[in-house]
C-alpha cells in the first residue's frame, strides 16, 4: 500500500486525536505567507505524498508534453496553415514570431493533470505565461509536512517538499548562458547580471515575486520587481529606473500584455529590439491558450504529428473542439466542460454537470461565438483527506488536480488542489494541498 494511503487510513482511524493539532495548523496558516488575493489559502490537513512510481509518471508526462509543445511552436513559425488556425491578432503574431535566442521553447510552465495513479493521467490545461503558485506550495509544505499526523506516522522514507525557487534561478542561468552564446553577448564578470521580474503589479503575486527576488539575490544577481508599464527603452536597452536589464523573468500573461498593449510601448519596443533576454518568449501563448488542445485534434495538424505523438494525445489529452451549436454538447451535458480560450485561474470555466439541462442550454447559447472551446469532461481523480469544518476535523472525499512545475523542460515539483465541485480552483471553493515526494527529484 502506498505511503499516502497508509497515512490517510491512520488519521481516519484516530481522527479525534488530531483535532487540536488541526486547529493549531489553521492558526499557523493564517499567520503564514500562504496568501492569495489577500486571504489565507484554503487547505487540507494531510499532504499529498508522491512516491517513485508517481514521479516517474510525472517525468514522462512533462517531458513528452514539453517536446510536443516545442514541436507545435516551431510549426507555427514554419507553417501558414498553423498560423491560420490560431488567427492571432497581428500585433500578437508579430511578437510570437520574434526569435528568442535560446533552445527551450517554454522556459517555465505548470502542466495541470488529473492523476489517477498507476501511470494513468489526463491533461487538464497548460499554464505557461505567468505560471504561479510556487509560494502557496512552499508555505503550506513548510507547515503541513510537520503536523502531529506527520510526526506520529512511521515513514520508511521521509517525504520532503520540492525546492521551487533556487532551482528556477539555476535554470535561468542555463537559459541565459545559451542566450549569451547565440547573441554573442559578453557579461562583465565584475558586475552582477541584472534581472527584472516583470508583471502588471496590480495583477501579480507580490509575495511570490519577493521569494523569487530573494532567490536571485542569493545567487549573486541584482534583481528588481518591476511593473511593465514603468519600463523605459532607450539606447537600445530596457531600463528599470537606473538598472539596465539583462534578463526579464516574464510573469506578465499574454492576455494582460495585449489588453494593456497601448500602455506598454517601451516594453514592446524592447522585446522587438531584443534589448534583454526575455524568459519566457511571447510564443508560449501558442500552448497557453486553450486552443492548443483544440489544435492537437484538428485535421490541419495531423500530417505533422508522428504516430507516437498521436497516440500520446489520444491517451492523455481530452478531446477539445470549438464551441458550436451541436446538439451533442447540449444533450450530453455531463460529458462536457466549456472554457474561454484565453483566461486564467479557472475564470469562465463551466462544467455541464453543474447545471440543469435548461440552464446548460441557455449558457451555451450565450457563449457561442464568444471565444470558447468545449472539452470532454475527464473522469474524477479522487483523494480522501481531512478538513477542518467549524473547528471539527472530518474526513471527506475530494476531486483533485495535480500541477507539474516544468522549468526548462524539467520536472521540478508539484502543486496539488482539491475541491468538492466539478471545477477545482480557488474561484470554486477549492483547497490547496502540500505536495511532498518520498523520493528526491533528480537535479
Amino acid at each position: 500500500m502506498k505511503i499516502e494511503q497508509r497515512l490517510i487510513d491512520e488519521v481516519r482511524t484516530h481522527l479525534m486525536n488530531y483535532r487540536e493539532d488541526a486547529n493549531a495548523v489553521q492558526d499557523a496558516v493564517k499567520h503564514s505567507k500562504a496568501i492569495y488575493k489577500g486571504e489565507p489559502v484554503p487547505y487540507l490537513y494531510l499532504p499529498r505524498i508522491f512516491d517513485a512510481e508517481d514521479v516517474e509518471t510525472f517525468q514522462e508526462a512533462t517531458e513528452t508534453m514539453a517536446a510536443l509543445c516545442a514541436h507545435v511552436i516551431k510549426l507555427y513559425q514554419q507553417e501558414q496553415s498553423i498560423r491560420d488556425f490560431y488567427h492571432f491578432d497581428e500585433k500578437l503574431d508579430a511578437l510570437i514570431r520574434l526569435p528568442h535566442y535560446y533552445e527551450t521553447q517554454v522556459p517555465m510552465g505548470r502542466f495541470d493533470i488529473f492523476y489517477y495513479g498507476n501511470g494513468a493521467y489526463q491533461f487538464c490545461e497548460l499554464n505557461a505565461d505567468g505560471a504561479s503558485a510556487m509560494n502557496e506550495e512552499y508555505e503550506l509544505s513548510k507547515i503541513l509536512a510537520h503536523t502531529r499526523a506527520m510526526r506520529d506516522f512511521s515513514f520508511d522514507v521521509q517525504p520532503t517538499a520540492c525546492e521551487l525557487f533556487d532551482s528556477w534561478v539555476s535554470e535561468v542561468a542555463e537559459i541565459y548562458a545559451d542566450y549569451s552564446i547565440q547573441t554573442n553577448r559578453k557579461q562583465d564578470r565584475n558586475k552582477p547580471v541584472n534581472v527584472a521580474i516583470v508583471d502588471l503589479l496590480d495583477k501579480g503575486s507580490p509575495i511570490e515575486f519577493e521569494m523569487f527576488k530573494e532567490a536571485f539575490e542569493r545567487a549573486g544577481y541584482a534583481c528588481k520587481i518591476v511593473d511593465a508599464r514603468s519600463l523605459a527603452f532607450k539606447d537600445d536597452q530596457l531600463w528599470a529606473e537606473e538598472m539596465a536589464i539583462d534578463v526579464i523573468y516574464r510573469r506578465l500573461v499574454t492576455k494582460d500584455l495585449m489588453d494593456a498593449y497601448d500602455e506598454l510601448e517601451d516594453f514592446v519596443k524592447g522585446v522587438k529590439a531584443n534589448a534583454a533576454c526575455l524568459i519566457g518568449p511571447i510564443k508560449t501563448q501558442i500552448i497557453h491558450t486553450k486552443r492548443f488542445f483544440e489544435l492537437l485534434y484538428a485535421p490541419v495538424l495531423q500530417p505533422f504529428l508522428s504516430e507516437e505523438e498521436q497516440a500520446f494525445i489520444k491517451a492523455h489529452v481530452p478531446y477539445t473542439a470549438p464551441l458550436t451549436r451541436s446538439q451533442v454538447f447540449i444533450d450530453s451535458k455531463d460529458d462536457y466542460i466549456i472554457k474561454p480560450v484565453d483566461y486564467y485561474a479557472s475564470k469562465g470555466v463551466c462544467a455541464g454537470r453543474d447545471y440543469t439541462p435548461s440552464e446548460w442550454a441557455m449558457l451555451l447559447e450565450d457563449k457561442y461565438d464568444n471565444g470558447y472551446v468545449v472539452q470532454r469532461y475527464c473522469p474524477y481523480a479522487l483523494v480522501d483527506n481531512a478538513v477542518l469544518v467549524d473547528g471539527t476535523l472530518q474526513m471527506e472525499t475530494f476531486r483533485h488536480i495535480t500541477g507539474l512545475f516544468v522549468y526548462n523542460g524539467k520536472l521540478k515539483g508539484m502543486y496539488s488542489r482539491a475541491g468538492r465541485n466539478a471545477i477545482i480552483s480557488g474561484l470554486h471553493d477549492g483547497f490547496t494541498l502540500s505536495s511532498l515526494v518520498a523520493k528526491p527529484l533528480p537535479l
